[in-house]
């Protein structure tokens, strides 16, 4: 996709949410739960803003994050879409984000790992011209980052890292001209220097069968430290073959966080072939896919 650039929105405030004292079990990442999770935001419909699945998964966001985060906020704004899937409409968006303390470092984060939450309200690359004004269903492109990272929360908790992690969940990412919520985030960093992290990992569309990563071009060469060191923790963890994928320059929301000066890596499965189609369903997918990612990114907060 192409990341194009609007006249940007005042930046709305960071609300933050009550969280709960609450004790997690295990510190191992376990697929059977992120599959789970995967499979309940399928099941509340499509998710692209406005839609009751969208608030749906809002709310599951909260739910979840409250019982696992030390600091959970929100960003919420009415966005105005000019061109492109959603032209000429308004779209309620949220940024969820949450912040989970290090041992050592519980100050800004050492790392955010981020995702965006939104389904694409069109199937429009469905083979079938009959269906492409269906919503895209996005079990891999929506739901697998978000339960990756949910599960990976749950495991921090468990076992805390010894850096403070940030947690990021983008709306808007999936219509108009793409990536608003990230977009907004960039921007809000200058104002929250508390939430700016030293580095960031972005995950999308990682849950298909047979999930191969492909060798992001802007993330190797802003941000090759980082990007070697993801492959360093595959490689660790038996997981290299994952993560050679063909070579491909994605936009992304990786790429306001570069813009913004942060090094940043994109991790994505360009080749999966249900993308924006009716298609992308669990039956696209696989438990499997959601472990090697969440493993390899466990493997590398405990890194730090």
């Amino acid at each position: 996709m192409r990341v194009r650039f609007v006249r940007p929105l005042a930046v709305p405030p960071l609300t933050p949410v009550a969280t709960v004292d609450a004790t997690a079990e295990g510190g191992d990442f376990e697929p059977r739960r992120a599959w789970a999770l995967l499979r309940a935001q399928y099941d509340l419909g499509p998710r692209y803003p406005g839609a009751p699945g969208h608030r749906a998964t809002r709310e599951l966001l909260l739910d979840r994050l409250s019982r696992c985060a030390d600091e959970v906020m929100v960003q919420d704004w009415v966005q105005r879409v000019a061109t492109g899937a959603g032209a000429g409409r308004r779209f309620p968006m949220t940024n969820v984000l949450a912040l989970i303390h290090g041992t050592h470092r519980r100050g800004r984060p050492a790392l955010l790992v981020g995702t965006h939450w939104d389904t694409r309200p069109v199937a429009d690359a469905d083979p079938d011209p009959r269906r492409r004004a269906e919503p895209a269903p996005g079990a891999s492109d929506g739901a697998s980052g978000v339960a990756v990272l949910l599960e990976l929360a749950r495991a921090l908790r468990a076992v805390r890292p010894a850096q403070s992690v940030a947690f990021a969940f983008f709306d808007g990412e999936d219509l108009g001209e793409y990536c608003y919520g990230s977009r907004l985030f960039a921007r809000t960093l200058r104002r929250r220097q508390e939430w700016r992290p030293d580095a960031a990992v972005v995950i999308d569309m990682i849950g298909g069968r047979g999930m191969r990563c492909a060798t992001e071009t802007r993330s190797v060469a802003q941000a090759p430290a980082l990007w070697n060191a993801v492959h360093a923790s595959a490689a660790a963890l038996g997981l290299e073959r994952r993560f050679h994928g063909p070579a491909a320059r994605v936009g992304d929301d990786h790429v306001p966080l570069q813009r913004a000066g942060v090094p940043a890596v994109l991790l994505i499965d360009r080749s999966y072939p249900q993308w924006h189609t009716v298609a992308d369903t669990p039956d696209a997918c696989e438990p499997a896919s959601l472990d090697a990612i969440g493993r390899v990114l466990l493997h590398l907060v405990r890194q730090k």
